[in-house]
């Protein structure tokens, strides 16, 4: 027996000190001297290793089979699919609230969809139509129009504009909305149930975002992080939002409007980043440890 697998051995006893522990160890012995032994060593030392850390949770199905042969077992449920019920109440309120933030003004840009509005010009009036990619949008009547970098009311009054000269310009009415948001993105990440990249509308805000992606289990509201690019590449502006303390004061002060290219991130509670690193830690070697306990208890 190698020194090191004797110090472990005895340091078993000393911690379990029964009968079954020491007769895992004659069993694990034997291997040592086969012909995989320098590869079942070192894995059966290290699962005993892991064994005693986390408490020896093999010794259930011991216990289980002592009861006897008349003794019946539950079958052991499969897991629920994760709900949020940590954060169901905050995502409800996420929902629920109603705050009002005066949008920012919105420029059209290739590929946005339009939408035209003009019930005194029937070959208009309900149109759509895709910005290209040389910013021109093409209507009936009215002909080419360069729309890329202006607002829906400024592409309205350059619409007017062309139809007053078939239309009395008091009598027109035309507006222009926005169908189709392809031309910006904002951005949500973390632990949230709809990450991914997000159409940017000129009226998201952090209560809006965070209510569509829906916080998980594993969401830390009260370090939410609001990352804002800059034109500078040095520069990175960055701001922590509580929601805990939002929801519970019900006040929205840091319900702020976002912009282009924010990215919104939800990092996980120190609990569950533990659970995350230790899963990551443990996933390689996870197979190794059943091949050595089959090899070890013969099950």
């Amino acid at each position: 027996m190698k020194p090191i697998f004797r110090s472990i051995v005895s340091r078993a006893n000393m911690v379990g000190g029964a009968h079954p522990t020491w007769t895992c160890h004659r069993r694990v012995i034997p291997l040592l001297n086969s012909r995989r032994g320098s590869f079942l060593s070192v894995s059966s030392v290290f699962c005993l290793c892991l064994f005693l850390i986390t408490g020896c949770a093999s010794n259930k199905p011991a216990q289980s089979a002592a009861a006897g042969p008349g003794a019946t077992t539950q079958p052991v449920a499969a897991a629920p699919a994760r709900t949020s019920k940590k954060n169901a109440e905050l995502n409800k309120w996420l929902n629920d609230v109603d705050v009002v933030v005066p949008p920012t003004t919105y420029r059209v840009d290739p590929p946005d969809v339009l939408r035209i509005t003009a019930p005194a010009v029937k070959e208009l009036d309900k149109a759509t139509a895709r910005v290209r990619t040389d910013g021109k949008i093409s209507l009936n009547l009215v002909g080419e129009v360069y729309v890329a970098g202006l607002s829906p009311s400024e592409i309205a009054e350059e619409l007017t504009q062309r139809l007053a000269k078939f239309y009395n310009k008091d009598s027109l009415y035309v507006s222009v909305e926005v169908t189709d948001f392809q031309s910006k993105k904002y951005y949500v990440f973390g632990q949230v149930d709809r990450v991914g990249i997000k159409p940017y509308t000129g009226r998201d805000t952090v209560i809006k975002v965070l209510a569509e992606a829906a916080l998980n289990d594993d969401a830390w509201p009260q370090k939410v992080v609001l990352i804002r690019p800059s034109d500078d590449p040095t520069v990175r502006q960055k701001i922590t939002i509580d929601l805990k303390q939002m929801y519970k004061e019900g006040k929205a002060a840091q319900n702020f409007l976002l912009e282009e290219g924010d990215l919104v991130y939800v990092p996980p509670s120190p609990l569950a980043e533990f659970r995350i690193q230790f899963t990551k830690l443990m996933t390689p070697i996870m197979p190794v440890a059943d091949f050595a306990l089959l090899a070890t208890t013969g099950l």
